[in-house]
Formats: C-alpha cells, structure tokens, sequence
C-alpha cells in the first residue's frame, strides 16, 4: 500500500493494516468516472476538485495532471465508503445507508 492512501486513513482518523479488496477497488473506479471533477489554475499549479465531495482534490503541474491525481484520489476515498458500507452518490455527493 502506498503512503497516499496510508495519509489518506490518516486524514480521516482511522489506520489501515490491509490493503483495499479488489473487487472494492473496482467497484470505486468504475462509480469514480460519473463524478464531475473541475480543474483551475491557482498560484502553485492546477487544482482539480471534485464537485459533490470537495474535501477530495488533487494537485498537477498541468491540467491533466491535476484531473489525474484528483480521481485517483476520489477513486481511494470511494473505495473507503465503500468498505464502510457507505454508498456514494454521483449526484449529491452524500453518502447513503446501505
């Protein structure tokens, strides 16, 4: 497991001691292309933020870096509710019940 999604459990209180299932993994990536993510420039580089759940973001020296870095990101914190049986929504951004 990379440190980006060991910061990451970090980030939200809790510590990992395994990796993500796989089938989870792919679950979040395919739920992770129908968030809309918007990239704009600031003062360091590119930020891409995604709409419905702006606590996730990523930064790039390009556009496509930022847009790249961003739904990896989304796609790791999708994964994260997935496994807490928490079901993201594209459209609203708030996770439901299972």
């Amino acid at each position: 497991m990379s440190s980006r999604h060991e910061t990451f459990a970090a980030n939200s209180g809790e510590s990992r001691d395994r990796p993500f299932d796989a089938h989870v993994v792919e679950r979040a990536q395919a739920l992770a292309a129908h968030y809309q993510i918007h990239v704009e420039r600031d003062s360091r580089g590119y930020v891409g933020r995604v709409v419905n759940l702006p606590t996730v973001f990523g930064f790039g020296t390009s556009e496509e870096a930022a847009l790249s870095i961003a739904r990896d990101h989304l796609k790791w914190a999708l994964a994260y509710l997935i496994e807490k049986g928490r079901i993201p929504s594209p459209n609203n951004g708030v996770p439901s019940a299972p």
